[in-house]
Formats: structure tokens, C-alpha cells, sequence
């Protein structure tokens, strides 16, 4: 690489540190939403600023937008008051589900079952409904109670400032943070700079449930990096083991872990040398110590840093910082 390319990639990771990169096109949840829903949205807020639209059955319509972590839609926008509020219907939580499914909820059966639908933008639909079981499994879900849509961002350069404690940790790094705190908006962040950052890497994201790279036709939705392998819809065991047999990743990328399935994983890739980065939900490091998968992690040194992000987008992002043993640095 010339040192004018060098010299440039630096100089926009740095000086334009939080540029949108892609905004959302609204217009995708158009056949999905209530009509009186989507048009005060698409009339009144900024696809930009908005971050989930939960409906729930004979309730109102709630939004997070912008520093709002709840705000009441009505049709001329935001309130906090109820009163005026878009209220959304039994039949609109149902319709939702059906089209986010094409229609076709037999062939979406699993997904909704572990909760979720992820549509081909990256949305993420969260269902809550009834659970049907059969000896201790869930078989389907019916009579749907709510919905949260949750939108998701590109914001090019927002890893910069991380950046030179990954790398300086051997790329085995924990992004903690409440749900809804920029986890995986700033993971594929990451996947670029580590991508096209020299010296260039190879990059696996293991996209468990289609969020992080959001491929869709074999093409990523996201600016992930040009040296970027992406397996989705497998779990992580899978896309562990067959980046390591065969795409010889440098660096391994993946959503929220949980429990001690997700830690052996974890531990085959950094004992063939592999960096891990991965993210958790926690609101702080106390918490986050008393999970029991948090002491296997700590007791066998498998992350470097533990990095907490704050969930107040106006603050400085990066709350606290533990090494590898959980101790604050």
C-alpha cells in the first residue's frame, strides 16, 4: 500500500470519526408496520436518530429516538405524554409477524420460536407471544403480544479510538454494554478497520443471527472490510470450526456470548492462535464478574480487555476498561 493511501485511511479515521456511513431506508418497514405507524414516522423522525419501535397489543406505540430511551408516537411525532399516543392492535402485532415472515410463518418457525426475525436490512424483530411446548421445547409461538423492531446503524470510524488497545491485545477483546449500547454497531466497525487497516487482516464474522454483516445474496449490507469472510445463520460452534479448517482467519468476529458452550468455542480458536472478538450484555464490570461465564473467561486469560460501553450515546463511550484477570485499568 502507498504511503498516500496510508497516509488518507488514517486521516478519515481520524478526523471523521462518526460519519453515518448508510442511512436506514424506512421504507422497508412500510409493509410491516401499522400505516398510521409508518407514516408519522416517515413524515416526522429521522431514520438516523430512531433506534427501536416497540407495538405492543392494546398498548401504545413506543419509540426510542435520538437521547429518548422510550418516547410515546402519536401522529404528528413524539410525546411523552400517553393521551395522544398511536395505539396499536392485536391484529397489528399479528400482521407484523406475518409479514416480516414473507407470509410465510411455517418457514420462519424456528427464528420466531428463539424469539427474533432478522429481516434482510438487518432489522431485528423481537416477538413476544405464547410459547406451545413439547417436553421441555418450545414447537411454536402464537397469539403474539408485541414487537420490538430495532434498527440498525453504520456509523463509519466509531471503533477508532479502540482501535490501538485491540491490536495492542492481540485482538482478543470483550465489548460489554447494556442491551441496546452499540455492541454490534461497533463490531462491524472493527471487522473494517482490523479488514483494511494496515497491516491488512483476514476477518471471519460469525453472524449467528444476521446483524453484523447482514448478508443478504452472498453481499454484505454493511461496510465490513474488504478482506472480511462472513458465515451467517450458523451458530458460533459451526462458523468457529470451519473458519479455522478452512479460511485461515487472522481474527474472528461474533455476536453476544452466553454460557459454557460459547467459552469452549471461544477457547479451540485463541489455542490455534486466533484473536477473538466478541460482545456480552452487562450494565457494569460488578455485574458482569458474578456471571459464571465471566470466571471461566477471566480464569483461563482467553480476552485481553474487557471494554464497557455506555449506553448514553451523548457521553464518552467508553465507560470502564478491565484486563484480562477482570481488574479495572
Amino acid at each position: 500500500m502507498s504511503i498516500y493511501v496510508t497516509v488518507r485511511f488514517f486521516l478519515h479515521t481520524l478526523i471523521c470519526p462518526k460519519i453515518y456511513y448508510g442511512m436506514f431506508d424506512i421504507s422497508s418497514l412500510k409493509h410491516i408496520l401499522p400505516s398510521e405507524v409508518y407514516a408519522s414516522i416517515a413524515e416526522n423522525l429521522d431514520p438516523e436518530r430512531l433506534r427501536e419501535i416497540r407495538l405492543r397489543a392494546a398498548q401504545p406505540v413506543c419509540v426510542s429516538y435520538g437521547r429518548r430511551s422510550t418516547a410515546y408516537l402519536t401522529r404528528n411525532g413524539i410525546s411523552e405524554n400517553a393521551d395522544s399516543s398511536l395505539i396499536a392492535s392485536v391484529d397489528d402485532i399479528s400482521n407484523a409477524v406475518v409479514a416480516a415472515a414473507e407470509h410465510s410463518v411455517y418457514a420462519y418457525n424456528d427464528d420466531i420460536n428463539r424469539g427474533y426475525i432478522t429481516l434482510s436490512d438487518g432489522a431485528r424483530i423481537g416477538i413476544c407471544g405464547e410459547c406451545v411446548t413439547e417436553e421441555g421445547r418450545v414447537t411454536a409461538v402464537k397469539n403474539y403480544s408485541s414487537v420490538n423492531i430495532r434498527i440498525p446503524h453504520e456509523i463509519i470510524g466509531c471503533a477508532s479510538g479502540i482501535m490501538s488497545d485491540i491490536v495492542a491485545n492481540k485482538c482478543r477483546i470483550l465489548l460489554i454494554s447494556a442491551p441496546g449500547g452499540g455492541k454490534t454497531t461497533m463490531l462491524r466497525d472493527i471487522a473494517r478497520l482490523l479488514s483494511d487497516m494496515p497491516p491488512c487482516r483476514n476477518i471471519l464474522i460469525a453472524d449467528e443471527r444476521f446483524e453484523i454483516a447482514c448478508n443478504v445474496g452472498g453481499v454484505s449490507r454493511h461496510d465490513v472490510g474488504t478482506r472480511t469472510d462472513v458465515i451467517s445463520g450458523g451458530d458460533k460452534a459451526h462458523a468457529f470450526e470451519c473458519a479455522v479448517r478452512t479460511m485461515r482467519p487472522d481474527v474472528i468476529i461474533t455476536d453476544e456470548i452466553y454460557g459454557e458452550r460459547d467459552v469452549a468455542t471461544i477457547r479451540e480458536a485463541v489455542g490455534c492462535g486466533i484473536g477473538v472478538i466478541a460482545s456480552a450484555h452487562s450494565s457494569d464490570p460488578e455485574t458482569f464478574a458474578k456471571r459464571s461465564f465471566a470466571r471461566m473467561l477471566a480464569e483461563e486469560r482467553l480476552f485481553e480487555r474487557y471494554i464497557f460501553l455506555s449506553s448514553d450515546f451523548s457521553a464518552e463511550r467508553v465507560s470502564a476498561v478491565l484486563d484480562g484477570e477482570l481488574r479495572r485499568i
